[in-house]
């Protein structure tokens, strides 16, 4: 890659899953185009973490979240919480350091394991497919069956181990009351329950989302809610600036240039979008339903001025998994 930069030309460098995530050749690529005086910065991607969240159907956010490599873990006798999920990476290769795999030391980690969760404590082994013609595994055992050498066998460079929470996090009294439900804490989803190789964290309804359901029929958007509203000139516009990087680059260069060689924008979609705010765009693109019942359209001060949705003063590009080196 970077022997095409200094030969001058702008570089793309495209990874499966996240380009940052366990690998080290898209990092020192930029650090070294950066020292050299070009310009470089990498884009996210999906990781394999994020296809995890979706094929074992659990969201990090409830309980919380820690992910290790394997090695590292063991090497500096990190703690593991035994309230929150767990992810181990690279378990297959525990202790590895020359590329032979069959040095493995897992044993070492199941040894931790069971010493922090206990022998009978239900963990998954899992393996993201890759090709469309690969499967996904998503194995259940006990950390006692890891000792066994038919399933030990089974794990290899690419396997990652889930451990889903053991303990529940008891609420503060005090925080609770803090927060002004002192004789109804927070509880979210309590109850873990295993459902063949999936965590269900997912709680039946209670009273109160059953009267929440019912008022959906009746459901009126409060005064003042904003909903997308926009033309498919502004819609194509955003999404060009979204996905394709140069596009992007010659917009923060010369919003005006840009905006008024696009087809189809209205003089108000134009004076937005000059504006290269996120405020900006997001007004325009947002609309009450009184407003787009009345015709109304917004004035130059209001566009000026908007704020966007996190109050932030940069448009905001969500982009694929690559690397870039100008």
């Amino acid at each position: 890659m970077l022997k095409a930069v200094r030969a001058g030309h702008d570089v793309l460098g495209v990874f499966y899953g996240h380009p940052g995530i366990f690998v080290s050749p898209s990092h020192r690529a930029i650090a070294v185009a950066r020292e050299e005086g070009y310009r470089a910065r990498m884009l996210p991607g999906i990781s394999a973490g994020d296809y995890l969240f979706a094929d074992l159907e659990f969201d990090p956010s409830l309980h919380g979240c820690n992910t290790y490599e394997a090695t590292e873990l063991l090497l500096r006798d990190k703690p593991l919480d035994r309230s929150i999920h767990n992810i181990m990476w690279q378990v297959g290769s525990v202790g590895v350091i020359d590329m032979e795999f069959e040095k493995s030391k897992f044993h070492l980690l199941v040894d931790r394991l069971e010493k922090d969760f206990g022998p009978d404590h239900k963990v998954v082994h899992y393996i993201g497919a890759v090709l469309p013609q690969s499967t996904t595994t998503m194995d259940t055992f006990t950390i006692s069956d890891l000792r066994k050498e038919d399933i030990a066998k089974q794990f290899g460079t690419v396997s990652t181990l889930y451990i889903p929470p053991r303990d529940e996090s008891l609420v503060n009294p005090n925080m609770a009351e803090a927060f002004g439900r002192p004789a109804r804490p927070v509880t979210l989803n309590s109850s873990v329950k295993w459902v063949g190789p999936k965590l269900n964290i997912v709680s039946p309804y209670g009273p109160h989302e059953r009267y929440v359901i019912a008022q959906l029929d009746t459901h009126v958007a409060p005064e003042g809610y904003r909903k997308l509203h926009a033309s498919a000139a502004m819609k194509k516009f955003m999404t060009d600036l979204a996905l394709k990087p140069k596009f992007f680059e010659e917009y923060k260069l010369d919003p005006g240039a840009v905006v008024e060689s696009a087809e189809g924008l209205c003089n108000v979609e134009k004076f937005a979008l000059k504006v290269a705010r996120s405020g900006a765009a997001y007004i325009l693109m947002t609309a009450t339903e009184s407003d787009i019942t009345s015709g109304r359209r917004l004035t130059e001060d209001e566009i000026a001025t908007a704020v966007g949705p996190l109050g932030a003063s940069l448009v905001v590009v969500l982009s694929v998994a690559i690397i870039i080196l100008f």
